[in-house]
């Protein structure tokens, strides 16, 4: 099914495109690539990758608005995901103290690591972390004309210098380390559910 869903979203495309004027897709084509090419993020070896032309026919107005909204909802995910790999491997080895929940003598300790831990969590936990989750929506907003995920927060509390030859290596690196992440946290799902216990990979380590 999923493999059908694909092929007949390409289809899709591909009829959808095949209607417009060849010479205007070409001029349209090549003038936002290549302002897209300048653009953080675009990186060897795939450089702009966009095959189903979400950036030049999305819609949220122009190419150019188009390709801030993806690029600012990639920037989310992907630290997301960081935030998330490094929960699970640290989960792996240590705990927090304590409990979380007094009230049904639960401790942080029992919360299994991986899926396991939607079932385990309590409702009111979940309800706390939907709230705050949802205040940080709410209270911090990206900074106008700024780069999608700047938030005027800093890299890790340090504040750059707006197109420094640092800041620009830097969000090029949290990008690509933001791909891998979410990658790799899909990856340790799969595991999960294939070999039915959370990082099977890592028992070859000890």
């Amino acid at each position: 099914m999923p493999r059908l869903s694909a092929a007949l979203a390409l289809t899709l495309a591909a009829t959808t495109s095949a209607f417009a004027p060849a010479a205007e897709r070409s001029v349209s084509s090549t003038a936002l690539s290549a302002a897209v090419e300048k653009e953080i993020g675009v990186q060897a070896p795939v450089g702009f990758f966009d095959p189903l032309g979400f950036i030049k026919n999305g819609p949220y107005g122009s190419p150019e608005d188009n390709f801030r909204h993806y690029r600012s909802v990639e920037v989310k995910h992907g630290r997301i995901a960081m935030a998330a790999t490094l929960g699970m491997l640290t989960q792996q080895t240590s705990r927090f103290d304590g409990f979380i929940s007094p009230s049904q003598n639960l401790k942080f300790a029992d919360i299994p690591n991986g899926l396991g831990a939607l079932k385990a969590v309590p409702l009111e936990g979940w309800v706390q972390i939907a709230v705050l989750i949802g205040l940080h929506e709410v209270i911090i907003k990206q900074r106008p004309g700024k780069a999608p995920g700047d938030f005027g927060t800093g890299y890790f509390g340090v504040a750059l210098d707006d197109q420094s030859a640092f800041q620009l290596r830097s969000l090029n690196a949290e990008i690509a380390n933001g791909r891998l992440a979410m990658l790799g946290i899909l990856g340790m799902f799969a595991s999960e559910v294939i070999n039915g216990q959370v990082l099977a990979e890592t028992k070859i380590f000890g």
